[in-house]
């Protein structure tokens, strides 16, 4: 005689409202093979269940797991927000599957922005760092001199941490397994409700083009590996002073695409030049070292004029002066193209300009 029919497996589907809200599951359970469901299933530990998970750029996996038995015997695995929630442990992926789900994370990055919602926690810092020592250790320091530190081990998660509780600012690594710095910090610009936040790059970027092109997308301030924690909660400090004075909290790279700022002691002026030129960028570059300050009306990449000429006559030798500023901070202003300055002098090509500060100050050093 055959035997008592197996009942099938339930089955119970799982789908997201946005991006978001897959971004959120996916780093803190999705990417570890492991399923949520919501209280009330009636599942008992060790069960059998099959999943629908429809992605939110609509395509649908079916997967298959296990409810996880707790280790302390006290019944099946509860986690996430509250205490009642099931958790399924996922049977291996299929090729296919990973495929889908890391597409469906690379897809996130172009999400339709939500509305902005602000944070009153004060200092409340992301630390983002895949060293486990960086994030102990600083975290541990930053907390000693009254900040609250959340870390992640990469970009991903901290997306998802980021997304649930958005933080005052964030201190990130560049290099890092899974999702680097530079994708965490377009995702964060992608987002009304992140956009607005602080970036801070921690890492050992040197050349000027790539801490130019972290400026460009709306990174605040670099600090290098090794940094003190007196030092770091400084620096932190002072981009949040900034930040809070700034119209409008989002750094106009980030929201214009036309815009650019950022600290000279970062990315030299000569560096900086040569990229507007490059880009043939029309706008107002503003420099300030705290004593001092003067703006270069640019057009097509070309110098155009310079308010407040200084102690001096001609606009050329002000630039030569900007030129040996060794810190002081930056923000270029751009028009967009259908829009210009109305001036009748002569433009100068940044080239010329830049060759001959480097011709004066061979000439200088020979005479010494």
């Amino acid at each position: 005689m055959p035997g008592p029919s197996r009942a099938k497996p339930p089955i119970f589907k799982i789908s997201f409202e946005s991006y978001d809200d897959f971004l959120v599951e996916y780093g803190d359970h999705l990417r570890k093979g492991i399923l949520m469901l919501p209280a009330g299933t009636g599942l008992e530990p060790g069960q059998d269940v099959r999943i629908k998970l429809v992605l939110p750029d609509e395509k649908v996996l079916y997967l298959k797991g296990t409810t996880r038995a707790r280790d302390d015997g006290g019944g099946f695995a509860l986690g996430g927000k509250d205490d009642d929630q099931v958790q399924v442990q996922l049977a291996a992926y299929t090729d296919e599957q990973s495929q889908a789900l890391e597409a469906c994370v690379s897809g996130a990055i172009a999400d339709e922005p939500e509305h902005e919602e602000t944070s009153s926690t004060p200092i409340n810092l992301l630390l983002v760092d895949d060293s486990v020592g960086v994030r102990i250790e600083l975290g541990d320091a930053l907390r000693d001199r009254g900040l609250r530190v959340r870390v992640a081990e990469n970009g991903l998660v901290a997306i998802a941490a980021a997304l649930k509780r958005p933080p005052d600012i964030i201190l990130s690594d560049v290099e890092m397994p899974v999702m680097d710095g530079w994708t965490f910090l377009r995702m964060t610009r992608a987002r009304q409700r992140l956009a607005h936040i602080p970036f801070v790059f921690f890492t050992r970027l040197t050349d000027d083009l790539s801490r130019l092109q972290a400026y460009r997308m709306g990174v605040e301030d670099f600090l290098s590996k090794g940094t003190s924690a007196d030092e770091v909660l400084a620096r932190l400090q002072g981009v949040l002073a900034r930040h809070k004075n700034r119209p409008g909290a989002v750094a106009p790279a980030a929201s214009t695409g036309q815009g650019l700022r950022g600290d000279l002691e970062h990315v030299k002026l000569g560096s900086l030049m040569a990229f507007l030129e490059s880009e043939k960028r029309t706008g107002k570059l503003h420099l300030d070292n705290g004593r001092d300050g003067a703006v270069l009306e640019i057009i097509n990449g070309a110098l155009a004029g310079v308010e407040n000429l200084g102690s001096y006559a001609h606009a050329h030798d002000r630039v030569f002066e900007l030129l040996d500023w060794p810190t002081g901070e930056f923000e270029f202003i751009g028009l967009p193209e259908s829009e210009s300055f109305e001036t009748s002098a002569e433009l100068t090509p940044m080239t010329y300009l830049l060759m001959e500060h480097a011709r004066r100050a061979d000439e200088a050093n020979s005479g010494m």
